[in-house]
């Protein structure tokens, strides 16, 4: 072979290794285009799932928020049922002891007439004993002076 053979045979080699790294230089860019599309792919997907999470964080939270809520609620509402049955309570208490004592008063009212009444005859019964008394000792006051006044004239 002569230099000039081997210089073309070198040649064709160089264009075959030429046209080969033409073609694995475009497979490897077609590897990282395929590489590039993949990461925006797994990005895509892990946007959305995130956002898919995101959303059902915030259903979860609306959720307990809707249930505390209702559980607050409840209790005000069971607070204001025993206010009200407290009120009732007391109203019912209030009325009895306010008709417990318009009942005293009316015994007392009663039993002060009856006191009167008493005061009032034995208030008789003693001016009657005193007027007796008096005209008793007027008489005798009478005698007296009648039996002193003759003692002194005789």
């Amino acid at each position: 072979m002569t230099t000039e053979n081997k210089i073309d045979d070198l040649k064709a080699k160089a264009g075959e290794l030429g046209d080969d790294i033409k073609h694995k230089a475009k497979e490897a860019q077609l590897q990282a285009e395929k590489t590039v599309d993949d990461l925006k792919h797994s990005a895509k997907e892990a946007k959305l799932e995130g956002e898919k999470k995101l959303d059902d964080l915030k259903k979860d939270a609306a959720e307990h928020h809707a249930e505390d809520k209702a559980a607050v609620e409840a209790k005000v509402d069971e607070a204001k049922a025993k206010l009200d049955d407290s009120k009732a309570k007391a109203k019912d208490q209030f009325e009895h002891l306010k008709t417990e004592a318009n009942q005293k008063l009316e015994e007392a009212k009663q039993k002060a007439a009856e006191l009167k009444e008493e005061a009032t005859h034995k208030f008789e019964d003693l001016k009657a004993q005193a007027t007796e008394k008096f005209g008793d000792l007027k008489t005798q006051a009478t005698e007296k002076f009648d039996e002193l006044k003759n003692k002194f004239k005789s």
